[in-house]
């Protein structure tokens, strides 16, 4: 049975509300766990109760930082400073040489890109380099697009996707509970915009999970580098 991850939930911090109808929407949507959305500078007394409103719902959270980088060097800086502190650490790509480094670091969970910006897209330099995976925010950009140029861009990404086999995860990028689809409703307006069935799929399910798993795993003592971990024999 697939387990299904929102990997990108935005609650109004502040607003309890808000967070609990998000919380109950999302477990009534077949969600098991999400991408908690937070501002880096986010006191801990904070984190806590905000992470225990969607647990107590049975919806496992993972910490999650964005970060908008203007430059390579600014990329580099956050990285180092945020990595080990989130679970995982998405890039939104607002530039063309921060777009670059952030394709091609191991340190880089997801890349996306804003649909408002004209002068940076996916495109098949960053499909080569992508360590990570593209995500596609796609309920909340459909939702935002007052002209077809947005779907436009979207198909046009995807196609690009779909092309270079580049691994896709699909959220809805939820700020309020109006906003939460359920994963197959994702994996259609996925396919909508050009996206493959398989695609669709890995990407509200198998994919997302990957990254949470491997980022749990990486943050456990046992873990050395990729392919290598520490092994305690067992007593006799």
């Amino acid at each position: 049975m697939a387990i299904y991850t929102d990997l990108h939930v935005l609650p109004r911090v502040g607003d309890d509300e808000s967070s609990r109808r998000m919380a109950d929407l999302l477990r009534l949507s077949g969600y098991s766990a999400i991408g908690l959305t937070l501002p880096a500078g986010l006191m801990r007394d904070r984190v806590g109760p905000l992470r225990q409103l969607f647990e107590e719902r049975g919806i496992e959270t993972f910490l999650r930082l964005d970060i908008a980088p203007p430059s390579r060097q600014e990329l580099l800086r956050l990285l180092r400073r945020y990595r080990t502190a989130f679970d995982v650490v998405a890039v939104k790509c607002v530039s063309p040489a921060a777009a670059l480094v952030a394709c091609r670091d191991r340190r880089v969970d997801v890349v996306f890109f804003d649909t408002f910006r004209r002068n940076i897209w996916f495109n098949y330099t960053y499909a080569d380099l992508l360590h990570g995976a593209l995500e596609f925010n796609i309920v909340s950009d459909l939702l935002n697009a007052t002209t077809s140029d947005i779907y436009l861009r979207l198909a046009k990404e995807a196609a690009i996707a779909r092309n270079s086999g580049t691994k896709i995860v699909l959220s809805s990028g939820a700020t309020k509970p109006e906003v939460v689809r359920a994963p197959m409703q994702l994996s259609a307006l996925g396919q909508a915009v050009g996206l493959s069935k398989s695609q669709v799929l890995r990407g509200v399910a198998d994919i997302p999970r990957s990254i949470v798993r491997d980022n749990t795993e990486r943050r456990s003592s046992s873990y050395i580098e990729e392919g290598v971990r520490v092994v305690v024999p067992k007593a006799r």
